[in-house]
């Protein structure tokens, strides 16, 4: 494949998988499985960050592969509020070493089973300028959300 061909998609959106770490645990654990298992077959790499509620992942690879990927994300029901934050052609993957890796926030990437794929640490997502624009994307965010909601409860 051709760097020419390679198209990069950063979005994120809200989870819909439940609050409590266990079902936050077998989720992310499914996601990402799943995730694997069919980016490895499509030539897709990435990144998938999880914070206070919120998702954020960054898919690379053809584009038309990518954009498949993305609709399935769109449609699933584990998400909501799916936002594109950034689509465009690249130069080369910022994420190549991982069908998806994995930095979790909270505590979730402590179990063994979502952190299985060549990431020896969740802080090695922040090791590339595209993992640090995204968590910084997923922070803006989630304070945005703070703060309106501080608001509507004070009424303002």
């Amino acid at each position: 494949m051709s760097s020419a061909s390679l198209f990069s998609l950063a979005y994120f959106s809200r989870n819909e998988v439940g609050n409590t770490p266990e079902q936050l645990h077998a989720a992310i654990a499914s996601i990402l499985a799943s995730a694997r298992r069919n980016n490895l077959h499509h030539g897709i790499t990435g990144a998938l960050l999880f914070s206070d509620g919120c998702f954020a992942q960054v898919l690379e690879g053809p584009q038309d592969a990518v954009e498949a990927i993305f609709e399935t994300i769109q449609c699933d029901l584990r998400h909501s509020h799916v936002t594109v934050l950034r689509a465009h052609p690249i130069d080369a993957r910022s994420f190549g070493e991982w069908s998806m890796a994995f930095g979790g926030i909270d505590g979730v990437s402590t179990n063994p089973k979502i952190t299985a794929d060549g990431m020896g640490n969740a802080d090695d997502i922040l090791a590339v300028e595209e993992g640090r624009s995204l968590l910084a994307a997923l922070r803006s965010v989630v304070h945005r959300d703070d703060l309106a909601l501080r608001d509507e409860k004070a009424g303002r």
